[in-house]
């Protein structure tokens, strides 16, 4: 393993905060590398700002803010199942302090698309009835991530939180001027979720990308901590 201290932002996903990445960010911050683990509004220790006006542009502010007011630079810049939605949009707003790209068992979105639509159509159905009460989106249950380890249960449940609905409904506005970066893409194969089978073939075919097929689940940052940090490590 390399010698090499790295500087990691480990965005999370939809109804999570920074919180789900306790375990990661203890093995990697021991191994002497620099990790924070910011919060996007209305989740996380910002659960309480949770409203109707949040929306896809916030979240990438949130994270843009989070690095200048770190003043991080060089940074790995890892995002989760939803957060892989913010990336992009980060490198095109700062790209002087980032890397590169770790994409986590999530989404890689094309410009003008949304979350709904890599969604199958109950998905989107569920979205749609959010915005029609516009209510916030309640989240999955664990046991659709396969998770049944009752610490973990207990550690989520009191954390995790509503997601605003116009996360998952606007289209991500990815410049064509937003310089490449070196990206990554780690596939959890003990998640059956076909939109990140798409994305992972979709950055397969960069031939300056690397795609990771791991026998994990999809919140593997908590059921196998120790399996993520090295793969993280190994990519950064």
């Amino acid at each position: 393993m390399s010698e090499q201290r790295h500087t990691f932002v480990l965005v999370a996903g939809a109804w999570f905060g920074g919180w789900v990445w306790r375990d990661v960010a203890a093995l990697l911050t021991r191994q002497g590398h620099t990790v924070t683990t910011p919060d996007c509004t209305g989740l996380g220790e910002r659960r309480h700002l949770v409203s109707d006006a949040i929306h896809l542009s916030l979240h990438v502010d949130d994270i843009t803010n989070h690095l200048e007011m770190h003043d991080l630079h060089a940074v790995t810049l890892v995002g989760w199942s939803y957060g892989g939605m913010l990336l992009a949009s980060v490198v095109a707003a700062c790209p002087q302090r980032i890397e590169s790209l770790i994409y986590l068992d999530g989404f890689v979105p094309e410009n003008g698309k949304s979350v709904a639509d890599y969604s199958a159509p109950e998905v989107v159905a569920s979205f749609e009835a959010c915005r029609a009460t516009n209510s916030p989106v309640p989240p999955l249950s664990l046991d659709v991530f396969g998770v049944s380890d009752p610490a973990i249960v207990e550690f989520v449940q009191p954390r995790i939180a509503m997601q605003p609905w116009r996360t998952f409904l606007d289209k991500a506005d990815i410049t064509s001027n937003s310089p490449h970066m070196p990206t990554s893409y780690i596939r959890c194969e003990h998640h059956c979720y076909p939109p990140f089978d798409e994305a992972a073939q979709r950055v397969d075919r960069d031939p300056h990308a690397r795609v990771v097929r791991a026998p994990m689940g999809h919140l593997c940052m908590l059921t196998q901590p120790r399996d993520t940090s090295e793969i993280l490590l190994s990519l950064a």
